[in-house]
């Protein structure tokens, strides 16, 4: 196994060639029902799932309660449904894409989010039978290294109880999470590891796998007790001959389970590990909110979690959601549909690594949405880009902002030291 390297894990510094804005992507991964629910039901289990339209660029889910009759639809981005190779199908489909924009800067993440018990550990890490999103995505990464010369490495951490903890070496303190100038944030000491083979790859993930939190609680033989994150950095040799290297991220997250410890019967530390996985869960909640309502504060860190996330939701990253659901379990299905449906309005602002970035730039970028936005009639001249009620709806990244108030406080300064000069020529003559 290759020696981790330690460092800071940090986003490199905001390029801007190509700009995009891209939406927060959610699809809908429903799990199979487990031999225990099939016999509980009579071998006759009836799903709260259900798609009525996929004939479109999204698709509309409607989730019923089977006891009521009470049903809600919701629009989403894509549908899998029970089948055992869905997550393969999810890969393909979804995750995929992400992948060669990983190699020109553009960093991404998927995250699967649910119930505990809806299959999100399964969706992100698999079975040697079965891979998940993680080795599949890490087995397509190396093929494309062989082939552009690239160099991969992986990070691989744990937010337990609200901190950070490093999965493939182990040391005796939390990680520190850090903001730098331009709000990018940084993992101190966190190990990379570079890997160069599937072999390779395997060791340290089955490791790093094996020392993540788990527990037994009543509604989860294995139960996820912290918020999972792997990290893989890929550094691709620029074209333009100067020996520089582009390096992007792929975050690959499993969150843990929001848990209804009236059903959980959690006790002591699990009751505490619950309390602080909901904590996290809620804070994510109100984050989204604040984002699809163009708060001027966006509470990001309220807790870990949200912190980690931040360059997904409202930042820099492309970004994918992968709602996991218990097809037995209408409240469940209710309540992750619900967040990953607000989820689709959060709008990311998408940078690739090919030249660092200016501030006239990233002026020249916001000038042009306010532009696009007039032109449509979306929005008057002084209203702010991401205005509640644009097809934007988000928030400029704080770096563009601060960026856009330092470069007005230069011009203004200036324009006065021009009139001053002026002032003085007038006095002589």
């Amino acid at each position: 196994m290759n020696t981790p390297k330690r460092g800071n894990l940090s986003t490199p510094a905001r390029p801007t060639c190509p700009n995009s804005i891209s939406k927060v992507r959610v699809i809908i991964r429903v799990r199979p029902f487990l031999p225990s629910e099939i016999f509980s039901r009579n071998g006759n289990p009836l799903s709260c799932v259900s798609v009525l339209d996929d004939s479109s660029l999204e698709v509309t889910v409607r989730l019923k309660d089977q006891e009521t009759s009470r049903n809600e639809c919701y629009k989403l981005d894509n549908f899998f449904g029970q089948e055992d190779y869905n997550v393969n199908q999810i890969f393909q489909r979804e995750v995929s894409p992400l992948i060669p924009g990983v190699f020109h800067g553009c960093n991404a993440t998927v995250f699967a989010y649910g119930a505990t018990g809806s299959g999100k550990t399964y969706t992100m890490q698999g079975s040697e039978e079965l891979p998940g999103v993680m080795p599949l995505a890490m087995s397509s990464i190396l093929s494309m290294c062989r082939s552009t010369g690239s160099v991969a490495e992986i990070s691989y951490y744990e937010v337990y109880m609200d901190r950070c903890y490093d999965l493939l070496e182990l040391k005796p303190k939390e990680i520190a999470v850090m903001d730098d100038k331009d709000g990018q944030i940084h993992l101190k000491g966190l190990a990379r590891v570079p890997v160069s083979s599937m072999s390779e790859f395997s060791e340290a993930f089955s490791c790093a796998v094996q020392r993540r939190k788990v527990a037994h609680t009543g509604l989860n033989d294995v139960s996820s007790r912290s918020h999972g994150v792997l990290v893989i950095s890929v550094s691709t040799p620029s074209k333009d001959g100067s020996g520089d290297f582009i390096t992007g991220k792929l975050n690959l997250i499993d969150l843990a389970g929001n848990e209804d410890n009236r059903r959980t019967c959690n006790e002591g530390i699990r009751l505490q590990e619950s309390a602080k996985i909901n904590q996290s869960l809620f804070a994510l909640s109100i984050v989204v909110y604040a984002l699809n309502n163009n708060q001027p504060r966006v509470p990001y860190r309220e807790s870990k979690l949200t912190r980690i996330l931040q360059d997904s939701l409202g930042g820099t990253s492309r970004a994918l959601m992968v709602a996991c659901l218990n097809p037995g379990e209408y409240q469940e299905s209710v309540h992750t549909v619900s967040l990953a449906a607000r989820s689709r309005h959060v709008a990311n602002f998408v940078y690739s690594a090919q030249r660092q970035d200016t501030l006239t730039d990233k002026i020249d970028m916001e000038a042009k949405l306010q532009a696009w936005l007039e032109s449509k009639g979306k929005t008057k001249s002084n209203q702010k880009v991401g205005a509640l009620g644009s097809p934007f709806i988000s928030r400029m990244p704080s770096s563009v902002k601060s960026s856009k108030k330092v470069y007005t406080w230069q011009r203004s300064s200036k324009a006065k030291a021009v009139s001053k000069q002026r002032i003085s020529d007038l006095s002589e003559r």
